[in-house]
């Protein structure tokens, strides 16, 4: 069994995860513990060890930062039946890519009126994204306030993936008013965005 102990306190979104990344990637069983001192990154890391099939423990330490224990290659944990679920699936590997939270160039307000619409049409159409990703002021969207939350909840619902990235909510200090789906890094959106058969960008 591996041991790899990680101090990535103090580094920016998105070097945590790809460092974890490297000491996953090194063994085939084994545990990674990470110390961390910012909940964004914790989050991120935590979230990738658990897409990537290991178990993760957390701890919170006295200094006010953060340990995950990640263990990788076995688990004494007895996996949990799958939920049935009547929910419509989403077709292919289609992202869609919101950088802005108003929709073209030109007058803002029709900008908003055509946002509404594109995300309200995603409802309606048979094609549904596996993932949709806010970046830059088009997280305002996806955060306490935003017109358009009840319209991306049901997608959520739906099956697709809401991803807001976590630079952008520091940027503009809106980490704790996000109310619909999870906080994301630029690892995780630039493989998506890779990964995808198409992306689409309103």
């Amino acid at each position: 069994m591996s041991n790899i102990y990680l101090d990535v306190r103090g580094k920016a979104c998105p070097q945590p995860v790809v460092e974890t990344k490297k000491a996953l990637d090194q063994v085939a069983e084994g545990m990674i513990t990470v110390h961390l001192n910012a909940e964004p990154s914790a989050v991120n890391v935590s979230r990738f060890a658990i897409s990537q099939g290991c178990t993760v423990t957390r701890k919170e330490e006295a200094d006010g930062s953060i340990t995950l224990e990640i263990i990788k290659g076995f688990s004494c944990e007895i996996p949990a039946s799958q939920p049935t679920s009547t929910a419509v699936q989403p077709a292919g590997n289609l992202v869609i890519y919101i950088n802005d939270q108003y929709m073209g160039k030109g007058d803002v307000q029709l900008g908003k009126i055509l946002m509404k619409a594109f995300l309200k049409t995603l409802i309606e159409v048979s094609i549904k994204p596996r993932h949709l990703i806010f970046v830059n002021s088009a997280v305002y969207l996806t955060c306490a306030g935003s017109e358009e939350l009840a319209t991306i909840t049901t997608l959520e619902q739906e099956g697709t993936t809401i991803l807001s990235c976590g630079t952008c909510l520091d940027f503009y200090h809106l980490k704790d008013r996000l109310q619909v789906g999870q906080m994301s890094n630029m690892f995780e959106i630039a493989s998506l965005l890779l990964e995808a058969t198409q992306v689409v960008t309103p």
